[in-house]
């Protein structure tokens, strides 16, 4: 559909989820509370600070940001049963929180895979064009909690770091396996 309306209610709805999608991110990779992007992010997600009374970050350092999970998923809800009014369709509530759940898990999967590739690519844009910038770093700094447990298991190659391929590839299994039992799953209600 491209009406006005649907339009700018997807535009808004995913700017939103971009916006909590990168403070999960940076509170994950524990980026540094005054760097100015960290900042401008936490101002924009305030209502994250709002839910952490309620939904208290998690992991061994608490740096998984439980509110932000849930609001990124409330948001994808609000997604799909806009969508499906637009449209003038129906749809249950069983089939609504499975169907926003499964798009939520895809596209996280999704977004860590292009955070990996961008790491990659500014650690290439660092090493040939010898430049280095704030934003650069931050990208790897996001990228590293991922790649951290395969560069456990990848053997050190000298100046090849395979283990963002790794990475990318476990990620797109998760995102095939995630996708394969949903749609059995779906094809079943």
């Amino acid at each position: 559909m491209n009406s006005p309306v649907f339009i700018l209610i997807n535009a808004a709805i995913n700017f939103a989820l971009m916006v909590l999608f990168v403070r999960f991110m940076f509170e994950f990779a524990q980026v540094d509370a005054k760097s100015p992007y960290m900042q401008a992010t936490r101002r924009m997600t305030r209502v994250v600070d709002v839910f952490s009374g309620i939904l208290p970050n998690v992991g061994t350092e608490r740096h998984i940001s439980t509110a932000a999970v849930v609001l990124m998923l409330i948001l994808y809800w609000i997604n799909i049963s806009a969508n499906a009014f637009l449209l003038g369709e129906s749809i249950s509530a069983v089939k609504l929180f499975f169907a926003g759940t499964l798009q939520a898990i895809i596209k996280f999967l999704a977004m860590l895979r292009y955070i990996i590739i961008g790491s990659v690519v500014a650690s290439w844009v660092v090493m040939l064009m010898n430049v280095s910038h704030p934003a650069v770093h931050l990208i790897m700094q996001l990228s590293e909690p991922i790649i951290a447990p395969f560069r456990r298991i990848i053997p050190n190659l000298g100046m090849l770091d395979l283990s963002p391929i790794a990475a990318i590839f476990a990620l797109l299994l998760m995102q095939e396996f995630i996708t394969i039992i949903g749609a059995n799953i779906w094809a079943g209600m």
